[in-house]
């Protein structure tokens, strides 16, 4: 099963220049002179993954635009090292391209590592009416080992570890990782049916290498609470995700500085919650969203 074409009649894709090439957007038309909601996906996976779910925005009358980062989904691979820095640029980009060709009223999401990139574009970006992050993550946190498959045991060593994978990636930085390396699958999802697409879609990535997950486990996202972030922030959480604990998601939402910020709850067993239960949580985050446009 592979996720090539989006089910949303007025859909199209475009190529941009970003962080010294090419990425690819999708692009749900909802109408003329409607907000647009920027997307990033999760790790190694690009929008059309979450095709249910983004369809169903546009559906609400919402414009999308998924971005398909550096190397990843329909995205040329022409550049094959790439930094969290690279793909925080592809969202500037993007959001660019939306101020001339959608929508100047932006609402940026993402979800997984998409929710990560998204709350650190909020304090770079003062463009954003409001940030929609589903997951969030605070690499300075030791806690932050709680997300990886890596020993709980090992949270004291958190930033050492941290520390040698980029003293190791300045030697080698394109050796290249499986996902596995360093999360759980089964956290992910347990559904054979999403594990499967995932896995043998085209489009998705199969690796990350080595200069990008080093860049990722040390991010300075000082930005999150120094004030930088001047848009509302409603962080999207499930009480029963199991790669996200709910807790850890509390410790860092205490952590965010912005003029306004929110949780909006679900109580799902998912990660996947825009995946495996989008008709449950579409309601109430397009209600949400209304808020903010």
């Amino acid at each position: 099963m592979v996720l090539n074409l989006s089910g949303w009649d007025n859909y199209s894709e475009t190529l941009i220049d970003s962080a010294g090439t090419r990425i690819a957007l999708s692009i749900y038309h909802a109408g003329d002179g409607r907000p647009c909601v920027v997307f990033i996906p999760g790790t190694m996976t690009h929008p059309l993954f979450y095709d249910d779910f983004l369809t169903m925005l546009a559906g609400a009358g919402f414009n999308v635009v998924g971005v398909h980062p550096l190397s990843h989904g329909k995205s040329p691979r022409e550049k094959r090292l790439f930094t969290f820095a690279d793909l925080l640029q592809n969202i500037s980009d993007s959001i660019s391209y939306c101020f001339e060709h959608v929508s100047s009223e932006i609402i940026l999401s993402g979800s997984s590592q998409g929710g990560i990139l998204c709350l650190a574009a909020a304090g770079l970006d003062s463009r954003i009416k409001a940030a929609f992050p589903h997951n969030i993550l605070l690499p300075s946190l030791k806690s932050s080992i709680y997300i990886t498959r890596f020993p709980h045991f090992l949270k004291p060593l958190t930033h050492p570890l941290a520390s040698l994978m980029k003293l190791i990636a300045r030697f080698a930085p394109g050796l290249e990782l499986p996902p596995q390396f360093y999360l759980d699958f089964d956290r992910v999802t347990k559904s054979k049916e999403l594990q499967d697409l995932f896995f043998n879609d085209p489009l998705s990535r199969s690796n990350y290498p080595l200069c990008f997950l080093a860049s990722l486990f040390t991010a300075d996202l000082k930005s999150i609470s120094d004030g930088s972030i001047k848009c509302p922030v409603i962080v999207i959480a499930s009480t029963g995700d199991p790669l996200f604990p709910y807790s850890y998601c509390l410790e860092v939402y205490q952590k965010i500085v912005a003029p306004h910020k929110e949780m909006l709850v679900f109580h799902e067993p998912y990660h996947l919650i825009f995946n495996e239960s989008p008709e449950s949580v579409i309601g109430p985050v397009i209600s949400k969203l209304n808020e903010f446009t």
